[in-house]
């Protein structure tokens, strides 16, 4: 038949071989080829989403700061800035020496080279086996005083001495405490704080060249 029709399908020959035409429809016609035509669709979007999908997840990876499959690069330490003007080497532009770790207070040295001038000009002397100071010495206390509390802090003894002799010695150790403490007692009326002075009686221990010089009082800052 040649009129319109709906055909099951057919066997036409060609060349290489027999061509299968099938389903409903017009003579000549089929859904064969339709239906060929429709599966390789879904197959072309399916290789397009994939396509896609791959981009978006190198796009999010790069944007994250890392590589795809590794971690995040993290950011480079800033340089810290020196002031300006400083040293590289933290020395100090004005050539003062640094103060030692954990030294707060006056320098030690610089007191006790302050004191030990006064007590070269006016020793601290008493009069054989007495614990009272003579006028020229009293004086000198003062001036002492004076430099401990400009410079406050440091710990500061007081040492008492007596002759080895021309002087009782069974009492030496007593006496020499009691000479230290006179001359504490008089730094503290004279405004040295009580909490920094500390008296020690030596005794005949440690002797000058003249017995008036062994009767002494000496300080130690430090």
């Amino acid at each position: 038949m040649t009129g319109g029709g709906h055909h099951r399908g057919r066997v036409t020959g060609v060349p290489g071989g027999a061509h299968w035409w099938g389903g409903r429809g017009p003579a000549g016609g089929g859904t064969h080829a339709a239906s060929g035509r429709r599966r390789r669709t879904p197959v072309l979007l399916v290789a397009l989403a994939v396509l896609l999908l791959g981009g978006a997840v190198v796009a999010v990876a790069l944007t994250q700061g890392g590589t795809p499959g590794g971690a995040p690069t993290p950011p480079a330490p800033a340089a810290s800035a020196a002031p300006v003007g400083a040293d590289p080497s933290g020395a100090d532009p004005s050539g003062a020496s640094p103060r030692p770790a954990g030294r707060t207070g006056p320098d030690t040295a610089v007191l006790q080279g302050t004191v030990d001038e006064v007590l070269v000009a006016a020793p601290l002397r008493f009069p054989a086996d007495s614990a009272t100071l003579t006028p020229e010495s009293a004086a000198a206390v003062s001036r002492v005083a004076a430099a401990l509390r400009a410079a406050p802090g440091p710990p500061v003894t007081v040492e008492g001495h007596t002759a080895p002799a021309g002087e009782d010695t069974g009492s030496a150790q007593v006496l020499s405490q009691q000479r230290a403490e006179e001359v504490v007692r008089r730094l503290q009326a004279a405004g040295v704080p009580a909490g920094s002075l500390t008296a020690v009686g030596v005794g005949p221990a440690r002797p000058l060249a003249s017995l008036d010089a062994s009767r002494r009082v000496e300080i130690r800052v430090g």
